[in-house]
């Protein structure tokens, strides 16, 4: 029936659909409320009590909090992570809940007949249970994380900004959960179907996404597609990833789209498809075809590292089909109650299974060319190298732009050279059959969202002739063993030393000369004392619970004296740099053990040998986190990134006069220039 009246009354109608279901959903919003003030009641109890006892762990962590803030103000902070962190919890879940009971009325004919018969349009009736279901959850929520807020402002303690941005990513969380919910509720006709395909697509997707990530990176060596785990593709179709509160733009057009596709279908919906298993059959399909797209896939990438058959791919081609066919089957049963149409809609899993083949066969075989790809030295203008252990990158700069310009460094014959020897290695090292290749798969699957070791990057970039820049970054791994967790390498690596020890390198490319102060993790001077290497003082480090503020200022300005020093003191070069000259080769290349790096006497004995005028050793260590993504987009993740720690040391000959004058400044070193 067409609605004719005035906006007024639409409004008016509205009103009263949603009083109804207010009242409807009037004891969950009363169990949700009981929980969550029982819950912050309880927290902010134990946390009140643990604040005044020295022996609770709130003390331990007021002394290692970067503010140093007393062990009271740090009870009233976890009492906002914890409280805030359960209100958040909880809605995500409620939401739900308003949601499917909500939009029930399309699957039921007797409400779904009695609304049809109402004055008041299918499209103002729609929109007016999503504002219901988005008001049921986001206004109780706002409301307790206001009193939250208020109880630690009086007691004196300002909103962390995690908290503050827990306001966004409810809302924006709910906003998309409840619209992707209603599409999907206007296409099935029973609640049950409804609720098992927003399941499924929220656990499947993501899920099909890594191994689609896993297998490009695993199979494609060298192809460095950053950190996904934020990214907006890996969770596009999965609207709980909007509680994130990441990639606000996607998300906002996301719910939009799928309100304005609601309520177009909407409109169009015959009332008796409520009960039956589907009023539109597309969404239908697409979920049955990606269940299994997921369940071949985790079938058959594991056959295929077990190398059942006696060969990695056609191990996989077994899985895939022994995972894809029943997972379709079961699916089909589920929602439709029985056998029915399932010849007629099997054609997509068909087409599944041709594409997923034929895209592995590719893969597999390397049909172009891809991971053996080695340039010759003739054919590239210049070349650049990264090695993450040793290459620091400001926190803001991006790697894949930094791994690009990095091309342009050099254009010597013998830099170029030793880039293409090591790059030669490591196209060698790489996995040759495939069982190793679907092994891989799991390694990069995970990697982005575990910690699996350390994994230290290697990069190489050219500039070719024709000015265009390929670049490579390979994963290692200081495992021996091939394992799912290996990476790919098994061994040191050709020996860069040299490249990485140029004075052009160190400039742009060293922690001491660019590294963020907040970055530094250990800054140390060094000398020889009763026959062991041993650290004077620890200038700055973030896990030394007395840091002051002063010793940063400390290591700034040995820091600027050394680079003064670094920059005009070019014949004293190879002294400083001794330990990467004369050490760095015999050392397993692509990794320091922590200890030894920091114990090693015999670099600085020897050094002081050959070189007497050497006072001391700055040794410097710092967090290397910088961004991943190659093209900035509106849908970009600004929090994605990748982590490794730079490990340096820097010999100090007498000539360098500005940082032993710093030194000195800094109580480290006496008059005599020996160690205090």
């Amino acid at each position: 029936m067409t609605s004719t009246v005035s906006f007024k009354e639409k409004f008016k109608q509205a009103f009263s659909f949603f009083k109804w279901d207010l009242k409807s959903c009037s004891g969950t919003l009363a169990v949700f409320g009981i929980l969550a003030s029982v819950a912050t009641t309880i927290i902010l109890t134990l946390c009140l009590v643990a604040g005044f006892n020295e022996s609770s762990l709130f003390y331990s962590l007021s002394l290692v909090y970067e503010d140093s803030i007393s062990q009271f103000d740090m009870s009233i902070k976890i009492f906002q992570y914890a409280s805030a962190g359960i209100i958040y919890l909880m809605t995500t879940f409620f939401t739900i809940f308003y949601t499917v009971k909500i939009f029930s009325y399309l699957h039921n004919k007797r409400k779904a007949d009695l609304y049809g018969s109402l004055p008041v349009g299918r499209i103002t009736l729609y929109f007016t249970k999503a504002a219901s279901a988005f008001i049921f959850s986001v206004v109780p929520t706002l409301f307790f994380l206001g009193i939250i807020s208020i109880i630690s402002i009086c007691f004196g303690q300002p909103i962390v900004n995690e908290v503050n941005q827990m306001y966004l990513k409810i809302i924006m969380g709910a906003f998309a959960s409840i619209s992707a919910y209603g599409l999907v509720s206007v296409c099935c006709g029973t609640t049950l179907n409804s609720v098992i395909m927003f399941i499924a697509v929220c656990i499947a997707y993501p899920l099909s996404a890594m191994f689609i990530k896993g297998t490009i990176s695993g199979f494609f060596f060298g192809f460095y597609s950053g950190v996904f785990r934020d990214h907006f593709i890996m969770n596009a179709l999965n609207p709980l990833a909007a509680y994130d509160g990441i990639n606000i733009i996607y998300w906002i057009i996301f719910s939009l789209t799928c309100l304005a596709s609601a309520a177009f279908l909407v409109k169009k919906r015959k009332t008796e498809r409520a009960q039956s298993s589907f009023a539109y059959y597309l969404p239908c399909h697409l979920v049955k075809v990606l269940v299994a797209f997921l369940s071949g896939m985790f079938l058959g990438v594991l056959f295929g590292s077990l190398n059942v058959l006696s060969d990695g791919f056609l191990g996989f081609i077994f899985g895939f089909l022994l995972g894809s066919i029943p997972a379709f089957i079961i699916c089909h049963l589920i929602f439709y109650k029985g056998f029915s149409r399932l010849i007629k809609t099997s054609v997509p899993l068909g087409c599944l299974i041709i594409a997923v083949i034929t895209c592995m066969a590719l893969c597999n075989y390397d049909v172009f060319g891809y991971n053996e790809f080695i340039p010759n030295a003739d054919n590239i203008k210049s070349a650049g190298l990264y090695i993450s252990n040793y290459t620091y990158i400001n926190s803001d700069e991006n790697f894949k732009e930094t791994i690009h310009n990095m091309a342009d460094d050099f254009s010597d014959d013998k830099s170029k050279n030793e880039i293409i020897e090591l790059h030669k290695e490591l196209v060698n090292n790489q996995y040759s059959n495939s069982s190793d290749k679907f092994e891989s798969v799991w390694y990069n699957m995970l990697s982005d969202n575990f910690s699996i070791g350390d994994h230290p990057l290697y990069g190489v970039s050219y500039r070719m002739n024709n000015s265009t820049v390929t670049t490579r970054v390979y994963t290692t791994n200081i495992l021996e063993e091939s394992s799912i967790f290996s990476g790919y390498f098994s061994r040191p690596i050709h020996d860069c030393s040299e490249i990485m020890s140029k004075k052009k390198y160190i400039e742009k490319y060293s922690g001491m000369t660019h590294a963020n102060n907040d970055d530094i993790t250990n800054f140390s001077v060094c000398g020889r004392r009763k026959n062991t290497l041993s650290v004077y003082s620890d200038v700055i480090s973030q896990y030394n619970d007395n840091t002051d503020r002063s010793d940063y200022d400390k290591c700034e300005k040995i820091r600027k004296a050394f680079i003064k020093d670094f920059k005009e003191n070019e014949k004293d070069y190879e002294k400083v740099m001794y330990h990467l000259l004369h050490e760095f080769g015999e050392q397993d290349y692509y990794y320091y053990d922590y200890y030894d790096y920091y114990d090693n006497s015999e670099v600085f004995d020897e050094a002081k040998e050959l070189y007497p005028d050497i006072v001391c050793a700055i040794d410097l260590c710092a967090d290397n986190t910088y961004n991943s993504d190659y093209i900035p987009t509106i849908f970009s993740s600004a929090s994605n990134g990748i982590y490794s720690e730079v490990f340096e040391r820097y010999m100090i000959p007498k000539s360098f006069t500005n940082t032993l004058k710093a030194l000195q400044e800094a109580d480290i070193l006496n008059s005599n220039l020996t160690l205090k």
